[in-house]
């Protein structure tokens, strides 16, 4: 059986009786078609091809492929191919048309790692920072010069004296005297935190005399406190005159210390007394 349509296509192609089948009859077209009730026979999947991202180049490496290209055809870039020397360009164009990356935010711990690393670069003695960046005060004019043997390493890691809780307990007993923290120089004795010891070693302390004496003549203060039990010591009387000459000087315990015995707080304040009496 051969449906009215295929005779029409069999014209249509020019073909002659003789490619027809002898025995074949015709149906017409409405029989052919498919009943209502019948199924339709199920649809291909149509397949969908996700467009490929074209890559874009930045400008250096657009001219980097131009040239290897050049170098490929004789040394000459007219020798491109047109085609290629367009698609070179277009990617180009859209490289250039890329909005640029906003600056990362910087985090604590970034500012933390910035200033060690500004820390390292600063000069230090060889034979006594123990391989740790020296921790450096800028020195102003002061009414009072306060004195660590050390900076710890924690001041060390965040770039700064007295940090933290230590710092603010400082500044406190500093205002008890009326004194603002823009009104005392604090520096350390020795400018980087000791490794494999509790103290500095005495060759470090002579060491770093001279240093300590021209701080204490730029910041034209009237007294020095000095922080900490190893400025009890009686080996350190003599170095200690030595610094101030005539100036008077005081000590108490650290305020690490004061933190950890708060008991040693009243006789804190009561040197603290004696030295607002001269300044």
């Amino acid at each position: 059986m051969l449906s009215s349509r295929y005779l029409h296509l069999h014209e249509a192609l020019g073909l002659g009786p003789m490619w027809l089948k002898r025995g074949a009859k015709t149906v017409p077209a409405a029989l052919a078609a498919p009943k209502a009730g019948m199924p339709k026979p199920a649809a291909a999947p149509v397949q969908t091809t996700i467009p490929r991202q074209e890559r874009t180049l930045s400008a250096g490496a657009h001219q980097a492929r131009l040239s290897a290209m050049a170098a490929v055809h004789g040394g000459n870039r007219q020798d491109v191919p047109e085609r290629e020397m367009l698609s070179l360009q277009t990617a180009a164009v859209e490289a250039a048309r890329q909005p640029e990356a906003k600056p990362k935010q910087e985090t604590p711990a970034d500012k933390q790692a910035r200033s060690i690393r500004n820390t390292a670069d600063l000069p230090a003695a060889t034979h006594l920072s123990d391989d740790l960046p020296r921790l450096f005060a800028t020195v102003k004019t002061a009414r009072l010069m306060v004195v660590s043997i050390c900076p710890s390493t924690e001041d060390t890691l965040h770039g700064e004296l007295f940090h933290g809780e230590t710092g603010i307990l400082l500044d406190n007993m500093l205002a008890a005297i009326r004194l603002s923290p823009q009104q005392a120089h604090k520096t350390s004795w020795v400018k980087a935190a000791p490794v494999f010891s509790p103290h500095p070693s005495e060759a470090q302390i002579h060491a770093e005399l001279p240093a300590l004496k021209h701080e204490l003549e730029s910041s034209q203060a009237r007294a020095v406190l000095f922080l900490g039990q190893v400025f009890e010591q009686k080996e350190m009387m003599a170095v200690m005159e030595e610094l101030c000459g005539g100036i008077p000087y005081f000590t108490i315990p650290h305020p690490a210390r004061l933190l950890r015995q708060p008991r040693l707080k009243a006789y804190a304040w009561q040197v603290l007394k004696k030295a607002a009496a001269v300044l």
